[in-house]
């Protein structure tokens, strides 16, 4: 394998975190410790939707990949439930706008996931992923998802494909180390929190990974491996994950 030169450039944002608010608290999940003090484990990140500002500076960003040809999916997912946002309608709507060719997904638990929202986002084409957190609430919106035409998978891998979160959570990994090339650091993926900074890891709950903001000039900003400590000691990052590093 060839071993990559670091930094890289940014060539998509692959996922907008539209709230780091959940309306669960799974032991398998970062969400529930992601706003404690940092000397308790967490991060300190607030709980907070995205505001509209840094939502459409974050699209300009894909925008302007989608001009150059990388730019192919936008997920409007992160460690929150997106379903939350009051706007979460009106932001797939300026996605799709913004993105007209490109796969736009996004994944929830369910639990807001009404045949009137499905109306609703059903014009602009998302595709689902609903979560088994709470199967009691996921049936009833699988079911609806897929009337719509728009479920694309159910998932259950915090249960069949388990994994630490890089180090950040004590929960018993299933996949072996190094199975897997770590997508975003092979083709330069990179993620935009709630607050609008800019990190270049999918699995990058407590901003340990964060490279920049939306603020900053478009296209300006580059990929890298990221490692940091735990309060307890413990390596979080790159070198605690289950992905490999290209």
């Amino acid at each position: 394998m060839v071993v990559m030169e670091y930094p890289r450039p940014i060539t998509s944002i692959h996922q907008i975190e539209i709230s780091s608010r959940c309306n669960l608290r799974c032991v398998y999940c970062p969400s529930p410790k992601l706003h404690q003090p940092v000397e308790k484990g967490g991060s300190a990140r607030a709980k907070e939707d995205i505001s509209t500002a840094n939502f459409c500076r974050a699209l300009a960003w894909a925008s302007h990949f989608d001009e150059l040809g990388t730019q192919h999916e936008l997920a409007l997912t992160g460690i929150g439930e997106a379903l939350l946002h009051p706007h979460f309608v009106e932001f797939l709507r300026l996605s799709r706008e913004a993105l007209p060719e490109n796969r736009i997904t996004f994944s929830t638990n369910g639990i807001l996931l009404t045949e009137t929202l499905c109306e609703q986002i059903a014009p602009y084409r998302p595709e689902v992923y609903i979560s088994l957190h709470r199967p009691e609430k996921a049936k009833p919106a699988i079911d609806i998802a897929h009337r719509f035409g728009l479920l694309k998978a159910v998932n259950a891998s915090f249960a069949t494909l388990a994994f630490d979160w890089a180090g950040q959570l004590d929960w018993p990994s299933q996949i072996p180390p190094n199975s897997m090339v770590c997508e975003f650091l092979r083709t330069g993926w990179a993620v935009v929190f709630a607050d609008g900074r800019i990190t270049t890891c999918c699995l990058d709950a407590m901003g340990g990974g964060v490279v920049g903001h939306v603020d900053d000039e478009i296209g300006s900003l580059g990929i890298q491996p990221w490692q940091t400590t735990g309060q307890d000691g413990r390596v979080i990052g790159c070198a605690s994950c289950h992905l490999e590093v290209p």
